[in-house]
């Protein structure tokens, strides 16, 4: 009750600044289920579907941009008069807390696998990196991974990076054998699979490359009013929301 009066009285606060101010833009990359744009040009996915309960809740207008690749993305959040007010999804890395507060609550848990061709099933294994030498492995530039696969990466002692600027080629380059695997996103990609055709195509090794908490971002050069209590408030919704079941309910929603 006392979480609800506190909302309630937020809502009063900052209600004539919101008659007066523009919508609040939340950026991120196209990547299924977490946000892409269907066929009627809408941007949809769980990261919108929680976005939008979050911000109804809040009686706040929003705007959502995809932009094509990660690198874009975080070239522009480091502006001096960024064009974003939140960024969608993010793991917690130094780098970027240098531009974008996160929020307190995580909304989604990824893994990360390596994914391979389905004849390649049983060809590699991985428990260490070092089971990898010799192999090419796509990698796209803005995404973590794990500081030791950049490293040995960048190295290339053990093994070859091909690296790319956007996510959305990558399997294909694997299916057509430019590379050996691919790190990705383990949820999305199966998701992704399925909706397009490629399930028997492809496996993933079973051990994740990395599997941590993820995490919406604001970023701190936003002009936008009052962003702080914004932020105190959606980590009390999303508590909520994990609290009543209407956070489960969504990403069930997308086989989560």
């Amino acid at each position: 009750m006392r979480k609800r009066l506190h909302i309630e009285f937020f809502l009063l606060s900052v209600c004539i600044l919101r008659l007066f101010s523009r919508d609040l833009i939340i950026a991120g990359i196209p990547e299924q289920p977490n946000r892409w744009i269907d066929e009627s040009g809408e941007v949809v996915g769980l990261d919108i579907d929680i976005i939008t309960y979050i911000m109804n809740e809040m009686d706040i207008p929003f705007k959502v941009i995809l932009e094509e690749s990660s690198a874009r993305l975080s070239s522009l959040w480091k502006l001096q008069n960024p064009p974003y007010d939140m960024v969608f999804t993010y793991s917690i890395k130094s780098e970027r807390q240098a531009y974008l507060y996160y929020a307190h609550e995580s909304h989604i848990t990824f893994s990360w696998n390596f994914f391979i061709r389905k004849e390649d099933e049983n060809k590699y294994k991985y428990e260490y990196f070092n089971d990898l030498k010799g192999l090419r492995i796509g990698a796209t530039t803005g995404f973590s991974y794990t500081d030791e696969f950049w490293e040995i990466g960048k190295r290339g002692d053990i093994f070859e990076l091909d690296i790319c600027v956007t996510n959305e080629s990558q399997i294909k380059k694997l299916l057509m054998g430019r590379f050996d695997m691919v790190p990705l996103n383990t949820q999305a990609t199966l998701y992704d699979s399925l909706r397009n055709g490629f399930a028997d195509k492809i496996a993933y090794l079973p051990k994740p490359i990395k599997s941590k908490p993820y995490y919406n971002t604001f970023v701190k050069a936003s002009d936008y009013p009052d962003l702080d209590k914004i932020r105190e408030e959606y980590d009390i919704i999303l508590a909520r929301m994990k609290a009543d079941g209407t956070l489960e309910k969504i990403l069930s929603d997308y086989g989560m």
